[in-house]
């Protein structure tokens, strides 16, 4: 990148402190790239973007917090309402293909699981901002090519709405119906509401198998 060339400005979101410091560190390193606000929570993502001009949006699918925090399809939604015009890359250990193609549907950039090289996030962040459609990382694509998909074109039918996914994610991480309401500021009879019409849809009887369906198939 030329001096006449502003760098690209990252704001940068993960909930455990380690993480955060690699990936600002790293990003940091490479030539064009400049880390100019971190957040530890999807709530404080939201206020940093407020305050903070940026590029790029470089966050953690999956955030731990208070109940009214923000995390998941939920947060990405409102990412991606506040910054329409901004690239969100996101990175996670969710393997649920319903849940990747959700996050490309709601426009995300980037997609890149955490558990691959971190050189591999400035390759996807890269692509994030020089091309169409949604950057895939290589255990990404791998993982979408074992249920049948592509890289370019990964969309699988996924019975349950963003919304009933939000609830079985979180139900599956140990909260109940009512933490679940709290969280995702919808009433407790809205939240059992999706519970039920997610386990009809799933054709599952008790909350053993929908909690034992969402870790086979990569929610938790």
């Amino acid at each position: 990148m030329t001096n006449a060339m502003r760098d690209v400005r990252i704001v940068v979101a993960d909930d455990h402190p380690v993480v955060l410091t690699a990936i600002s560190d790293y990003l940091n390193t490479m030539p064009g790239f400049k880390v100019v606000a971190q957040a530890d929570s999807g709530a404080r993502l939201i206020d940093a973007l407020r305050d903070t001009e940026c590029e790029l949006i470089v966050t953690d699918f999956s955030m731990q917090g208070g109940l009214e925090d923000e995390d998941g399809l939920r947060l990405v939604g409102r990412l991606r309402r506040l910054c329409p015009d901004t690239p969100v890359v996101v990175f996670t250990m969710l393997t649920n293909g319903g849940i990747l193609h959700e996050l490309a549907r709601l426009g995300v950039a980037g997609l890149i699981g955490k558990d691959e090289p971190i050189p591999m996030l400035g390759e996807v962040c890269r692509r994030a901002l020089t091309e169409s459609g949604t950057a895939l990382s290589t255990r990404i694509a791998e993982r979408l090519a074992k249920e049948g998909s592509t890289s370019t074109d990964f969309q699988r039918d996924q019975p349950l709405s963003p919304r009933e996914l939000d609830v079985v994610r979180l139900f599956a991480l140990g909260l109940s119906v009512t933490e679940i309401s709290k969280r995702l500021n919808r009433s407790v009879t809205t939240v059992a509401t999706q519970k039920r019409a997610a386990m009809r849809k799933l054709h599952l009887e008790s909350n053993a198998d929908l909690i034992r369906y969402a870790s086979e198939h990569g929610f938790a």
